[in-house]
């Protein structure tokens, strides 16, 4: 796509989160669909659990929900995705959530 470029929230972020499965309960995050970034490029389809979910989030990564734009490399964001604890209870949610439960607002697979 010769003269368009990549929007400057694309640049900064680290993982993009597109679509979710939850367990049984529907309270836990058990995979979610994603783009990681790899350096300068962004990686095929990758499947999370939630620990490595957690795991990227503990180590500052920027993590968001949100779908892939026509360019390749380039992301429509909808929310910033974070850790919440509320009693106890560690949850993971993205903005606007706020529940004692895993809440991404994404869509299931």
């Amino acid at each position: 796509m010769r003269g368009k470029r990549v929007s400057r929230a694309s640049r900064k972020l680290d993982v993009v989160l597109v679509a979710a499965r939850y367990g049984e309960d529907g309270d836990r995050l058990n995979l979610v669909q994603g783009y990681e970034r790899r350096g300068f490029v962004w990686g095929d389809l990758v499947l999370f659990d939630r620990q490595a979910l957690i795991e990227r989030l503990n180590a500052k990564k920027r993590v968001v929900t949100g779908n892939p734009a026509e360019l390749p490399g380039d992301f429509e964001v909808t929310a910033e995705v974070h850790l919440s604890q509320e009693s106890g209870i560690e949850s993971i949610v993205a903005d606007g959530h706020q529940t004692m439960r895993d809440d991404l607002g994404l869509p299931l697979f």
